[in-house]
């Protein structure tokens, strides 16, 4: 298996029935945490208030109220709030194939394949202090506006919206060109953190042993637990254990079971431990968690 293959190594996350590769989620939350992860989708973050730390393939980015970060397809990414602030954020996820046309045409050609094949990249940050990021900001801000009405053809408009992104980023020349970056030692990196990720996304709910994990892209342990600690900001423990938890978390949204079967089925062997850092990481217990999301409390 080829671990750099992000069809292979998504984020496993249902996007719901959508009848189109699109999905949009809004978010109010006072204290935000997103595990490093990647998808096919291109992902525009809007922040609304407040300000959050993201990080993409192992480069840190503070985005705050008025600004947009954009996510290309396959880029790892995580983020965490900053502070204790409220922060209220809009997510437009689309697939690019959305937007290709069965026509090879100029536009085709010229903008979509590119994209496509990973040759343009849209910049990371949008700044709506800009004319152009102003532009690209009130485009983003129609289509959530379009989602959530979803009119008598809504998904045309959402689609034109889209291309009009494209285009404005287009006409500022302000796609990311990118080069031949397989032998680079940033894309070494992210393609040893993706085989890592894998590997505990297949083994999570056993017991993953350092020297298991350093075995697996070939480091000594030590050496490894620097590696990870550098390029995740997290010890391999804390990721499994933050990883676990968020497993833990969509079982007790979506599955009606007791907390002590989910407690063993997201790998954890002691009950009270994972009492302990469910509530450090979601900041209630599971079983309050499980309350305020059926009453919709949680968002």
């Amino acid at each position: 298996m080829a671990y750099t293959d992000k069809n292979n190594l998504k984020e496993t996350v249902d996007r719901g029935i959508s009848v189109i590769p699109f999905y949009i989620y809004h978010q109010q939350l006072k204290k935000y945490t997103l595990y490093l992860h990647w998808h096919n989708e291109v992902e525009i973050i809007y922040v609304e208030k407040g300000s959050l730390i993201f990080t993409i393939d192992t480069v840190q980015y503070e985005v705050s109220d008025g600004q947009c970060i954009i996510i290309n397809s396959g880029q790892l990414h995580s983020a965490a709030f900053i502070n204790n602030e409220v922060t209220v954020h809009h997510a437009v996820l689309f697939d690019l194939n959305f937007l290709s046309s069965s026509c090879f045409d100029y536009c085709q050609s010229t903008y979509i394949s590119p994209l496509l094949n990973g040759q343009y990249r849209f910049p990371t940050i949008v700044d709506e202090s800009s004319i152009w990021g102003g532009k690209i900001i009130a485009k983003v801000k129609k289509t959530l506006e379009i989602y959530d009405s979803q009119y008598i053809g809504w998904e045309l408009d959402i689609k034109a919206c889209l291309y009009k992104i494209i285009s404005l980023t287009a006409r500022e020349n302000k796609f990311l060109i990118c080069k031949d970056t397989s032998k680079s030692s940033i894309n070494y990196k992210i393609t040893i953190i993706k085989k890592l990720l894998y590997y505990i996304q297949c083994n999570y709910n056993n017991k993953i042993y350092i020297e298991d994990l350093a075995q697996e892209v070939n480091m000594n342990p030590q050496y490894f637990c620097r590696f990870f600690k550098a390029n995740t900001g997290k010890t391999p423990v804390e990721f499994i254990n933050e990883f676990k938890i968020e497993q833990a978390a969509k079982l007790i949204e979506m599955e009606d079971k007791k907390i002590l079967d989910i407690c063993y089925e997201a790998g954890f062997d002691n009950f009270s431990y994972f009492i302990k850092k469910f509530k450090q990481y979601k900041n209630y217990t599971p079983s309050k968690y499980k309350k305020y999301k059926n009453q919709n409390i949680i968002k």
